[in-house]
């Protein structure tokens, strides 16, 4: 049962993205990070990206770190979103598949080892990342307010993540 659960934990644990240790990404060779974005950067209700994830974002560009997001939403949310914040993004994209985890790779031009996938879920995020080799930070929910469908996986994986220092 360890390595199926080892296929979900994360390499880092933050209680807020925005608490995001940019030297310590650079320090480890992280040349991009991709974002999931609900739950993740801003609440599922939130339309654009506040001024804060703005200068987020703006301080990693600073710091030579590419940036993409990578959303299992549908087109018109991530869409709004992303223009909002000037990224380059990828929509239903299906976490845990590779499919458009290597695509945004591809076109950042970085190897996956060099990349970082920041998310709320183990379940999509951390999964995914770990499946391409990629550097996993897993986040705190910003909210608790959430779909069945993920109240549904949050259950799996506190069972999951049960021995871990994490959630």
């Amino acid at each position: 049962m360890s390595w199926f659960r080892d296929k979900f934990k994360p390499d880092m644990f933050l209680r807020d993205i925005y608490l995001l240790d940019i030297e310590e990404l650079k320090k480890r060779g992280i040349k991009a990070v991709l974002f999931d974005i609900d739950n993740t950067l801003v609440t599922y209700y939130d339309e654009v990206a506040p001024a804060h994830t703005i200068k987020f974002f703006n301080a990693l560009h600073e710091s030579g770190i590419l940036t993409c997001l990578v959303s299992n939403n549908n087109k018109e949310r991530v869409e709004v979103f992303a223009k909002s914040l000037g990224e380059p993004f990828y929509y239903k994209a299906l976490k845990p598949r590779r499919k458009f985890l290597k695509r945004a790779c591809r076109e950042l031009n970085v190897e996956p080892q060099h990349a970082a996938l920041a998310g709320d879920q183990l379940i999509t995020d951390i999964c995914g990342g770990n499946r391409m080799g990629m550097y996993t930070i897993l986040v705190a929910p910003i909210s608790v307010k959430e779909d069945w469908f993920v109240h549904l996986k949050r259950s799996i994986e506190k069972y999951i993540s049960k021995d871990w220092d994490i959630c």
